[in-house]
């Protein structure tokens, strides 16, 4: 950390300068592994069937506190989002209030690698997480064509997990990581359009 002695106008507003520059715009996340680890890798970037898959032992990848990058628009310098993120309950217009929620989403995701789907008619959200053990652990495996599936828990009427609402994939150069939001339940509505 870093510290201000301000002694003058002039002083506090160089210092509140220093500050905003350094200030990261975005969203901090909880993610949660759901399911099995997947298959390792070997070095030559398939997966290694001789080499176990421990999933019962907690990595650190497993659960992260971490910040998406929320990029403003470099036209009009406001972060532009087309959908969100899913509530952890289905609305129910017999309640007269909204459940209570954590202040960080829960994003729960499944390591069984996907294609990734985007279609030309329909927008999607693009977010860069935060460096950390999970986009460490997506990097060195060396996969920028496959994707992992993110959910949030109770979001779906008759599913404990909820559908997808988006991915998780490495970029094709392999320097981060991306969470690609889409519209809830995408695999089963963008085939339909």
């Amino acid at each position: 950390g870093r510290s201000y002695c301000v002694r003058t106008q002039r002083m506090l507003n160089q210092c509140l300068e220093s500050l905003v520059q350094k200030v990261q715009s975005g969203v901090v996340i909880n993610f949660e592994k759901s399911g099995p680890d997947p298959a390792p890798i070997g070095e030559d970037g398939l997966v290694d069937s001789s080499r176990p898959i421990n999933s019962f032992a907690s990595q650190p990848w497993h659960s992260c506190h971490k910040l998406i990058y929320v990029r403003p628009n470099p036209k009009t310098g406001v972060p532009v989002g087309h959908w969100p993120i899913p509530e952890s309950f289905w609305p129910d217009q017999n309640s007269p209030t909204l459940p209570p929620r954590t202040a960080h989403p829960v994003v729960r995701f499944s390591c069984v690698d996907c294609e990734p789907m985007v279609i030309d008619k329909l927008p999607f959200d693009k977010y860069e997480l935060e460096p950390s053990p999970l986009t460490q652990f997506i990097l060195e495996r060396k996969s920028p064509h496959t994707c992992w599936q993110v959910f949030v828990s109770s979001s779906g009427k008759y599913s404990e997990l909820g559908h997808p609402f988006g991915y998780l994939k490495a970029s094709t150069t392999l320097t981060c990581v991306n969470l690609f939001v889409m519209p809830y339940n995408y695999p089963v509505l963008l085939p339909l359009l």
